[in-house]
């Protein structure tokens, strides 16, 4: 007789809480009765709309370029920013480099780095144009370059500056402050730190001065091979013709540390893209009707 009561306490319980139930107060809109699944909009369909400007159009290719611009002034958009420059970083941190090596060094009567000057900001853009130039004409050394006569003789290189002092630069050049260093080993500490400010200089300065289509496709359908090639070519060439002039005309420097040959890999680089987008603007006026 217990146990029948204590089951019908039970059932009551259970079916008091269904009746109860705080989802019995929940009401559903009625298109959700409607649809086989518990989803259901959140907005007015017919009277929803989204702020978009749907006139806006990026532009893609390169920025900021005027077709009278000189070949040098499409290097210098490589070369410069707003607030910044590379040229004056690396004359300011080859010089202080230098400076320190001289007060740590030293030197016997008739080393070379006695006869160290502080560099200028003509000798470095004399400098960096001179190495892209060593890879365009291919030689076994760098003493070579500077040979005064023979079949191979190259005497524009010597027109610029004297081997001597060319090898100079290339000893102290540097591009980041060695005081500023974390030690190996302790937090906060990068091994590509006498490279990362270049590095990060040219990341920002291509990113300026060219921009680069995102959509491959047209309007979310696969087109045909023939017209994807056709727009990479169009919006992408500078990138894969640079790519080709670096890969046959780098320099090469033997026994140089991999930071300055990162360096030198950069600035060929930024040879190469301005030569190009010279060469283009060059055929955009010259195909225009007079």
């Amino acid at each position: 007789m217990a146990m029948e009561d204590s089951d019908g306490d039970i059932t009551d319980i259970v079916t008091s809480g269904d009746e109860d139930s705080d989802d019995a107060d929940v009401e559903m809109p009625d298109n959700a009765a409607r649809q086989p699944n518990p989803w259901f909009s959140v907005v007015d369909k017919e009277t929803f709309e989204l702020d978009v400007n749907r006139d806006f159009e990026e532009r893609i290719g390169p920025c900021g370029f005027e077709t009278n611009f000189s070949p040098v002034d499409y290097f210098d958009k490589f070369l410069k920013t707003e607030d910044d420059d590379l040229i004056d970083r690396i004359v300011d941190e080859t010089n202080r480099y230098a400076n320190q090596c001289q007060t740590t060094e030293n030197p016997t009567r008739y080393a070379r780095s006695n006869e160290w000057s502080p560099v200028s900001y003509a000798e470095v853009r004399a400098f960096i144009g001179l190495v892209p130039a060593m890879g365009i004409v291919k030689k076994t050394s760098i003493e070579s370059y500077w040979e005064a006569s023979g079949i191979s003789e190259t005497p524009n290189f010597r027109d610029v500056m004297s081997r001597n002092r060319f090898q100079a630069i290339l000893r102290y050049l540097h591009c980041s402050d060695n005081t500023t260093v974390v030690p190996r080993g302790q937090p906060g500490y990068d091994p590509l730190h006498k490279i990362n400010p270049v590095v990060e200089f040219f990341n920002e300065v291509f990113e300026l001065n060219y921009r680069t289509v995102r959509k491959v496709n047209s309007k979310g359908r696969v087109v045909s091979a023939p017209r994807v090639v056709h727009k990479y070519n169009q919006t992408m060439g500078v990138v894969d013709l640079g790519d080709q002039i670096l890969l046959k005309f780098e320099p090469q420097f033997k026994g140089v540390k991999l930071w300055r040959k990162i360096l030198f890999n950069l600035l060929t680089t930024a040879t190469g893209m301005s030569h190009l987008k010279h060469l283009q603007a060059f055929l955009v006026v010259n195909s225009k009707p007079n």
